[in-house]
């Protein structure tokens, strides 16, 4: 007879127990009692050599058996070979090949599928969806991050004018364009999944011309063009989802799917569909391509020094938006458009 533990299926009680195969039939003795079971009546886990073996029941009731050399004998001793999964468990080269081979699937699942997948869907979910996002988003950076912005309206018109000049009616993705001031943001704009494109007071202040604002807006309206923020929320919802299941806490992931708008950068592919988008956009109208490579690396300065200034303080917390990575390539693929 084999130490066992056994488990009855109606409670959480562990019984010391001794199991054995006698004749065909499964026996477990302990304080208990005794019961018996034929052999093609339960199911049997014979295990690895140092792994937890089982015996399961019809009724629910279970064995663990954590000799996994004896149980795996005492199988062998009554014509019952070990079984495949067995025999991979004991060699520790299949086990670590299995392992590769998940970790390979879930890899070119998060890198391929997942952003096919969301591509997909993105464009299909309805604009009252998109927008009740957009507007919880802004809800909260209004009463945090986000200020009432000190551009003269008389300015703000102006730049809506000459950001609508850039295409002809309704080529243009609909959007709105919003003006905030973000004293901890710095220099920047976003656009916000349901058609917002918010810029703030600190970009007006870093441009030397309104032609680089458009610039910027222009960049922005290839990320609604292309449904950026929603493909990005869709893919990091999936794996906030995941993890959330994985960890057993779905509710929190799901109350904050709106912050993860934010704190989610764009990719490196998002970032230069959205500048070749721009870049068409100017490069059909008088004006050329310049102000928005001259307003990247102004940018990228701005930020730059607003990092080394913080040093990990403030700034890092909330340098949610300025996610612009690779300027040099990015203005390198601009400056291949230009005529």
């Amino acid at each position: 007879m084999i130490a066992a533990d056994y488990f009855d299926g109606r409670s959480s009680r562990r019984y010391p127990a001794s199991l054995g195969l006698r004749d065909g039939t499964v026996v477990v003795e302990g304080e208990f009692g005794r019961r018996s079971a034929a052999l093609d009546t339960v199911e049997i886990c014979p295990g690895a050599d140092r792994s937890l073996c089982t015996v399961r029941f019809a009724d629910g009731a279970m064995c663990e058996i954590r000799d996994s050399a004896a149980w795996v004998a005492e199988l062998a001793g009554a014509g019952i070979a070990a079984g495949a999964v067995a025999h991979a468990e004991r060699r520790w080269h299949w086990a670590l090949a299995a392992l590769a081979g998940a970790v390979l699937i879930i890899a070119a699942g998060y890198t391929y599928a997942l952003p096919w997948i969301a591509g997909l869907l993105a464009p299909a979910i309805p604009q009252a969806v998109t927008q009740s996002i957009s507007d919880a988003v802004l809800k909260g950076l209004d009463g945090g991050l986000l200020a009432p912005s000190k551009t003269s309206p008389q300015r703000q018109q102006e730049i809506a004018a000459k950001v609508a000049a850039l295409a002809g009616p309704g080529q243009l993705p609909p959007h709105r364009l919003l003006f905030r001031a973000g004293p901890t943001l710095g220099p920047n704009a976003f656009a916000l999944p349901g058609g917002d494109v918010v810029v703030l007071d600190e970009l007006l202040a870093l441009a030397t011309r309104d032609e680089e604002v458009v610039a910027v807006v222009a960049h922005e309206l290839g990320h609604l063009r292309h449904h950026h923020g929603m493909r990005q929320l869709l893919q990091s919802a999936v794996v906030s989802f995941v993890v959330g299941v994985y960890l057993g806490d779905v509710s929190t992931v799901v109350a904050g799917l709106t912050a993860l708008l934010l704190e989610s950068r764009y990719s490196r592919e998002f970032e230069l569909e959205a500048d070749a988008y721009a870049g068409r956009l100017l490069l059909a109208t008088p004006a050329s391509i310049e102000p928005l490579i001259d307003m990247l690396l102004r940018l990228e300065q701005a930020h730059a020094k607003r990092r080394a200034a913080d040093r990990g303080g403030l700034f890092g917390a909330t340098d949610l938006l300025s996610s612009h990575p690779d300027t040099a390539g990015r203005v390198n693929a601009l400056r291949t458009m230009k005529r």
